[in-house]
């Protein structure tokens, strides 16, 4: 093998690569996933304002929802890669700032429902964090593209 056939060659995985990123970044904002999310993020939460046995059917409803959706994005994935130390991090402030707005949102629903009279504080607390998970889908889809790639090109120098 000639060095320019090694550098095309290594030109061409470079090349992949970031489309690779890519294609994991949009399976794992896609439209569908998305919203499938955030209706198991509705019923989980607004299960809360039901009656006797209807609130916990509504909650394995819910995570039932969203172990489904997970397997489904899993399976149906055409990149299958391990995140890096960054993608966790990543994931991980995600995670910290959705539990945060569940909390504001649940405490805004409480005022909402004491100054306003609200008769299901937990279904408008959901239908605003399943809201914001919609809303939120794509700038996250942004800056996780951003971190992947970052990712990527940090790994490549080392």
């Amino acid at each position: 093998m000639l060095p320019r056939d090694a550098q095309a060659s290594l030109d061409t995985i470079q090349r992949l690569q970031g489309r690779s990123v890519d294609e994991y970044v949009d399976h794992g904002f896609a439209r569908p996933y998305v919203l499938l999310s955030a209706l198991a993020v509705f019923v989980a939460f607004a299960s809360f304002d039901l009656p006797g046995p209807w609130d916990t059917f509504a909650v394995a409803l819910g995570l039932g929802l969203i172990a489904t959706v997970s397997a489904i994005w899993q399976r149906r994935a055409r990149v299958h890669r391990k995140p890096t130390g960054l993608e966790l991090l990543y994931h991980l402030a995600a995670a910290i700032v959705f539990l945060v707005a569940c909390v504001a949102f649940q405490v805004a629903a409480v005022v909402f429902a004491w100054k306003f009279g609200l008769p299901a504080q937990h279904t408008f607390a959901a239908a605003m964090t399943a809201l914001m998970v919609v809303v939120t889908a794509r700038p996250a889809r942004k800056v996780f593209r951003a971190v992947a790639r970052h990712a990527v090109a940090g790994s490549k120098s080392r």
